[in-house]
């Protein structure tokens, strides 16, 4: 008997902490500082923005990527904790589009279709 008391007590107060440990790993993502920046993504056509805003879906610190087609800007939010705006305008690049400061190889933009073949600017 003495020991089913221990042992409820122990899971009681074992649960107890695992809801405390919960609760601040919680309030600690909401207090995650997120960066709002935007940017210049060259693409011609919705593919591109499919393409473009695809580029940073399930990306870990990315909660909000939209390009814009009528005026080429990019807008993401994202935890600068977890990732760098760098490394997200060279997961842009990879899939072929062209931003402001980093330029998609020729032989992955060269394989975009010929509707999102966009002007590439001059480096």
């Amino acid at each position: 008997m003495k020991k089913n008391i221990f042992l409820i007590v122990f899971a009681i107060g074992f649960m107890g902490f695992y809801a405390n440990a919960q609760e601040q790993n919680h309030e600690a993502h909401h207090k995650a500082e997120f960066k709002k920046e935007v940017f210049t993504v060259y693409g011609n056509c919705g593919m591109c923005e499919r393409t473009i805003e695809g580029s940073l879906k399930n990306v870990d610190g990315v909660v909000l990527a939209d390009w814009d087609e009528e005026t080429d800007q990019m807008t993401v939010s994202f935890n600068p904790e977890v990732i760098t705006l760098d490394a997200i305008k060279q997961k842009i690049a990879d899939v072929g589009y062209d931003s402001d400061t980093h330029r998609a190889k020729d032989e992955v933009y060269n394989n975009l279709p010929g509707c999102c073949q966009y002007e590439r600017p001059k480096n």
